[in-house]
């Protein structure tokens, strides 16, 4: 059963910077239920897909290549990509209502832990297919140290639990397996 995070319990659980707006007395934050495990496979191991640079721009041949394919919004504050290519945690400033939230985001390839450096993370935030936070469709990020990245302040316009999709390496197709690209997205509530 999932359960709304919030108040002090929500900045326990995902940092939050005092530093940050939060205006709000009773601040949201990650929705929490059971870990992430869709990279485990059937036997308990782990999934784990390797990246390589070479596949990031492939002949995409006559169509042009597949269309994105995104996996499930994960609940917490840490799960893998959609791809097992990269684990992903993420924490926040106070989550309120049309105050400025930054994320700070650390991603780690799955194959050997190593920070995930010169990924061009952008987030994606939006409540619905018809309703987008209104910030930017795609909400850009700065690196430091290597392997985390934190965005320009987010709006949420109002209540609900939110889609916040992490974006890696856009600027390669997800047209191969292997390719460098890939997306991890968390619900969010605010209050």
């Amino acid at each position: 059963m999932k359960r709304a995070v919030t108040g002090a319990l929500a900045c326990a659980l995902v940092a939050c910077d005092s530093g940050g707006a939060g205006t709000c007395s009773n601040p949201g934050g990650p929705i929490a239920a059971s870990p992430d495990d869709h990279c485990i496979g059937d036997d308990g191991g782990a999934i784990v897909q390797t990246t390589d640079p070479a596949a990031c721009h492939p002949d995409a041949g006559p169509d042009g290549g597949a269309t994105t394919d995104y996996g499930p919004t994960l609940d917490n504050a840490e799960g893998d990509d959609d791809d097992c290519k990269y684990h992903v945690k993420w924490t926040s400033t106070p989550v309120c209502e049309n105050d400025g939230v930054v994320f700070t985001v650390v991603a780690t390839n799955e194959i050997d832990g190593s920070p995930l450096t010169g990924a061009g993370m952008e987030a994606e935030i939006f409540l619905s297919l018809t309703h987008a936070s209104p910030t930017t469709p795609y909400v850009e990020s700065t690196e430091g140290p290597p392997g985390t990245y934190v965005t320009q302040p987010v709006n949420f316009d109002v209540p609900g639990d939110w889609t916040v999709r992490f974006h890696f390496h856009e600027e390669c197709l997800d047209l191969t397996d292997d390719s460098p690209h890939g997306h991890a997205a968390f619900f969010v509530h605010v209050p």
